[in-house]
């Protein structure tokens, strides 16, 4: 029941913002009475705890244990991102409410919430310098690029749907590639692609991307696109 509980509380602060929830919204909503909800919670921000910071801190002792594996930089901000992914795709709801509705959190989840982000720079920080001092990455400027980086994964709590064409495994490589190519020194992009692909690949790489992203260009602009400024024939 209390996981029920949990399951509603969160499904309708996604839906009506947490201030607009009430415990005897959810009380309603799994079909209690009121007074059966201090069985399982002391009151709202005893429920808002539950919610959200167990759910915290249980990332935040995966992050430890995903970063903490050895490897190069390349595999290290790899795993990352794929970790980071996995944890947006498996509570999207929890981020949704959390990214667009932090200032209503009581202020230790919210506290919490804070720190997680924190350590999940810091760790994407450590590994760019890592990359930087054995001459996998380029130097660049890592508030930047760690900003970078968490705001492309962090943004799925926007868009991702479960019920759509990429898995987060096939999503978290493809940001993989995007992030590691661009991080990696000239003389690395001159032999290897994304994911260090060969030469070969990283053509046929950049073709299927030209082509997806000229089909995706006609559709927005629809008549006012013409072929001869949105090719749409590039073959690998």
């Amino acid at each position: 029941m209390q996981d029920e509980l949990t399951r509603t509380a969160t499904r309708l602060f996604q839906a009506r913002g947490i201030r607009a929830v009430s415990l005897q919204d959810i009380a309603d909503e799994v079909g209690v009475t009121k007074a059966a909800l201090y069985h399982y919670f002391a009151n709202r921000d005893d429920l808002l705890r539950h919610v959200f910071g167990d759910w915290i801190k249980r990332d935040i002792a995966k992050l430890d244990a995903v970063t903490s594996i050895p490897g190069s930089a390349r595999e290290r901000l790899h795993g990352y991102v794929r970790h980071h992914i996995a944890c947006l795709t498996e509570s999207i709801e929890l981020y949704s409410v959390s990214f667009s509705s932090e200032a209503e959190l009581p202020p230790e989840v919210r506290s919490e919430f804070r720190k997680f982000k924190r350590e999940s720079d810091l760790v994407v920080q450590d590994i760019i310098r890592e990359g930087v001092r054995n001459g996998e990455f380029v130097d660049s400027d890592e508030h930047t690029t760690v900003f970078a980086i968490d705001g492309m994964c962090n943004w799925l709590w926007k868009w991702y749907k479960a019920s759509g064409p990429m898995s987060p495994d096939q999503i978290a490589d493809q940001f993989a590639d995007l992030i590691l190519y661009g991080l990696a020194t000239r003389d690395s992009q001159a032999t290897e692609g994304p994911a260090g692909r060969s030469r070969d690949e990283m053509l046929r790489y950049h073709a299927r991307a030209i082509r997806f992203h000229s089909e995706r260009l006609e559709a927005l602009t629809g008549d006012e696109a013409h072929d001869e400024d949105f090719p749409t024939h590039v073959t690998d």
